[in-house]
């Protein structure tokens, strides 16, 4: 805890905390100017992560490396910089040329050897390979057991080379991102996230190990917006569009369908080559899910009338630009009639608008048609109007929904069709 507290950031690293070794402990020169640094390699401490960080500052070690990578989390502390000759290859020629990297652990448990200890590992190296100019190959990235004349054996046998490399030559950078941030529940909208190829390995869309974009927080989660007949699977929403050479734009597009629960969702998903490695950036965003609300103006194609009806612009309260108007009759036929094209199954509020005055009927008619039936809501429209009033909760099926409007009333009034908003689905609870 205490070296965390002192730790400051790496200048070459910047993920990296630089604690500095023992100035006795490697040599200060000028690389590359002094040497060119054309090599990586690998150690494993034998030992704990605290205790090579201790060793390193100790002036009785004589021994350093440029790096040192922890074991449970990936953590990253550096203590010799670039320029500098870290003391760690037993071969002074190498030593001049290299970067060194100790990993927390012994060579003969495996159980140290975490996927997050060979990712963050690999994102340093491909940071010193790019800033460097160091091929991203097995002839440049070398275990300490490799180095001419050693006496290690580190990493040893179960270091995962084949994993390891798969991390350091592939690599991603994200592009650009176009996701809803709002939808509503059930409804569907399309996502891009681009990818640049940064590493050296093409992205195959199809075959053997195809690169794919892969649900994350936490890996291979079922996403709750998975689209059957978009994604590949729950936790798989994308391959990569077509090949992708290295340092070409490879797309990932994919539809996100809203889950019904309202709220706000955090999804997260990175790239994968399966059966190989996850690799490139976590891409998180969150997406807001909200009910329908939806208004049909009398504006709108979904509203109809039948009978004699006129437009009025006159009443301040109105709903938009104008209105619908007819007189009142025991015996009329005349109906406004708003179609409500429910977008999924469930509950949804059925809200009215109308503009009030004294000539309007106290016996407005509306009829909510909905896979229950048909209810009927009478209201006084000389009052409540400018703004929405409630007229019930009802069960639709996808596609169907009607509300009329009646002229069927006592003469001498007028009914107003305005405007009408539908708002859900909810669950069945009461209002």
């Amino acid at each position: 805890m205490c070296l965390a507290r002192m730790a400051a950031t790496s200048e070459d690293y910047p993920p990296a905390r630089w604690i500095p070794a023992y100035s006795g402990n490697y040599t200060v020169s000028d690389r590359p100017s002094t040497y060119p640094i054309q090599y990586v390699i690998v150690h494993v401490v034998q030992g704990s992560y605290n205790g090579c960080i201790s060793w390193f500052q100790n002036p009785s070690a004589r021994v350093s490396a440029h790096y040192v990578i922890r074991s449970s989390d990936g953590e990253v502390t550096q203590m010799v910089r670039h320029k500098d000759i870290a003391w760690h290859a037993g071969n002074w020629w190498y030593n001049c040329r290299s970067i060194g990297i100790e990993h927390e652990g012994w060579v003969n448990d495996p159980k140290w050897f975490t996927y997050a200890m060979y990712s963050s590992s690999a994102a340093l190296v491909r940071h010193i390979c790019r800033t460097q100019g160091i091929p991203r190959t097995r002839e440049r990235i070398l275990g300490h057991v490799e180095v001419p004349g050693a006496t290690h054996t580190d990493p040893g046998p179960y270091w995962n080379w084949d994993l390891y490399m798969q991390l350091i030559q592939a690599s991603a950078l994200l592009e650009e991102a176009s996701v809803p941030l709002t939808l509503r529940a059930g409804e569907s909208a399309t996502a891009l996230l681009r990818f640049r190829n940064t590493g050296v390995i093409t992205w195959l869309p199809i075959g053997s190990n195809p690169v794919r974009l892969g649900t994350q927080n936490p890996r291979d989660r079922a996403s709750p917006f998975f689209t059957p007949g978009s994604w590949i699977s729950p936790n798989r929403p994308a391959a990569v569009a077509a090949s992708t050479p290295p340092e070409a734009v490879g797309d990932f597009v994919f539809t996100l369908t809203a889950p019904d629960r309202y709220g706000v969702y955090e999804e997260s998903y990175q790239l994968v080559r399966e059966g190989i490695s996850w690799f490139g950036p976590v891409v998180t965003f969150q997406i807001n899910v909200v009910p329908w609300d939806i208004v049909y103006d009398n504006t709108s194609p979904h509203f109809t009338v039948s009978g004699s009806w006129s437009t009025g612009t006159i009443a301040t309260d109105k709903y938009g630009a104008d209105y619908r108007w007819t007189s009142t009759r025991p015996t009329s036929t005349a109906y406004a009639r708003w179609y409500l094209n429910v977008p999924r199954d469930g509950y949804y509020d059925v809200y009215a608008w109308w503009s009030q005055g004294t000539n309007r009927s106290t016996a407005a008619r509306y009829e909510i048609e909905h896979r229950g039936g048909k209810t009927v809501k009478v209201v006084n429209q000389q009052h409540d109007g400018g703004r929405w009033n409630w007229l019930g909760r009802y069960y639709f099926v996808r596609g169907t929904g009607f509300v009329y409007l009646r002229a069927t009333a006592p003469s001498g009034f007028v009914v107003i069709a305005d405007a009408v908003r539908l708002v859900g689905p909810h669950n069945p609870a009461r209002r």
